[in-house]
């Protein structure tokens, strides 16, 4: 690598971003205004009944799992600390209330300063905590230790504002950011499967506006509502295009299997007619069993209708009596001379494919093997079905015709 430390650079600034989303998506409302890199890496501006709030951020991302970035003598605590108290007058003057935030991916250990500062709300923890600072200053020595005295030196009423107003948030809630932001979306069930998709437009979104103003020399200041309107745009965009089904593995097909006997099934006995070797068979009573766990999740999320269903029936049985009526060519056969073979041809054709052929359920299109197989068999059962089908029929039987 070039620089190795500009991966760790890089990735603290990426975290910038992902703190300003989550505190956009978090906002008290959609007036709210915040910067990044302005005064400080993140700062949030609210209204309240009697001016404004302002939370200033300072995130410490650290790529080296046992590094704490906030040890007592580390310079992200002490250049934090000096940037705060800096401000801190024209703050005061400027909000009527205030709030510093020091964040950080690791988990920070108890009793180090900064979370003793942190914790301090008391009278008395603040005078310790104040004690505390200044011991901790008085002995570090190079340029962290002239930043912690030019901290030190300020008057203790400020630096008791400061510790009253100012809190610690470690690794404990921070490590896993990305979830968190996924999280505040609040996306509906049908773009929770996109979720990842929908968080990068919204960095790649964000970071955009960012360079705009920057380049222009122009610090970067949003409110939430351009970022509310790219989420639902994004979540309109997966939505009301073409989506496809959960995969096999993630249906509920495991459940059913234990609620539904394969002995009360028509599809089964009929494929047991046709000696279909075990595993095949317990195979497509799975593909039973998922299609009937997907059809459950899709009616109920309104996405697809009954109807959607009724109509891919009939797509499915129209191909299904088309290869018994090219098999019946093929062998010159009528229906009450098929045998155990002819049963088996078509059977064959009908779920085996080269290729599964895209099955479309309203606005879902699917070539899923277990969803084209599992309808086929419900069909079979001719239980709430318009299109009913047979792999098997005996001599005496008189429903459906091939």
């Amino acid at each position: 690598m070039k620089d190795p430390e500009a991966s760790p650079s890089a990735a603290g600034y990426g975290y910038q971003y992902e703190r300003a989303l989550y505190r956009i998506f978090t906002a008290p409302n959609t007036q709210t205004r915040f910067g990044i890199e302005t005064a400080d890496d993140v700062e949030e501006i609210s209204q309240t009944p009697s001016g404004t709030r302002r939370v200033s951020e300072q995130a410490k991302l650290t790529v080296q799992s046992r590094k704490n970035p906030l040890q007592d003598s580390s310079p992200n605590l002490w250049k934090t600390l000096r940037i705060w108290m800096r401000g801190l007058a024209a703050a005061r003057q400027e909000h009527d209330e205030l709030e510093y935030l020091l964040v950080t991916n690791r988990i920070l250990k108890v009793g180090t300063l900064a979370i003793q500062l942190s914790e301090a709300t008391s009278e008395q923890e603040v005078a310790l905590a104040l004690v505390a600072l200044r011991n901790r200053a008085s002995s570090m020595t190079g340029k962290t230790g002239e930043i912690a005295k030019e901290v030190a030196a300020f008057s203790d009423d400020d630096l008791a504002f400061l510790v009253k107003h100012m809190r610690v948030e470690d690794g404990q809630f921070n490590a896993q950011m990305k979830q968190h932001i996924i999280a505040s979306l609040h996306l509906p069930e049908d773009a929770l499967a996109s979720c990842d998709t929908i968080y990068c437009g919204l960095v790649g979104f964000l970071f955009d506006q960012c360079q705009q103003s920057w380049v222009n020399r122009r610090p970067f200041w949003t409110s939430a509502q351009p970022y509310y309107n790219q989420r639902q745009a994004l979540v309109d965009a997966f939505i009301n295009g073409p989506w496809e089904p959960l995969p096999f593995e993630r249906t509920g097909f495991s459940e059913w299997a234990q609620k539904i006997d394969p002995a009360d099934m028509l599809f089964i006995g009929q494929l047991n007619k046709l000696s279909m070797p075990n595993d095949l068979l317990m195979e497509q009573f799975s593909f039973f069993c998922a299609t009937y766990s997907e059809r459950i999740r899709l009616l109920e999320s309104g996405r697809v209708l009954l109807g959607d269903f009724d109509s891919a029936e009939r797509v499915l049985s129209d191909r299904w009596r088309s290869i018994g009526s090219s098999h019946r060519m093929s062998t010159g056969k009528s229906l009450d001379q098929f045998d155990i073979p002819d049963y088996k041809a078509v059977l064959a054709k009908t779920l085996f494919p080269e290729t599964f052929p895209t099955m479309k359920v309203g606005r879902m299109n699917s070539s899923a093997q277990y969803l084209f197989s599992g309808s086929y068999h419900r069909m079979v059962n001719g239980v709430e079905t318009q299109s009913p089908i047979h792999w098997h029929r005996d001599a005496s039987e008189t429903e459906g015709e091939t």
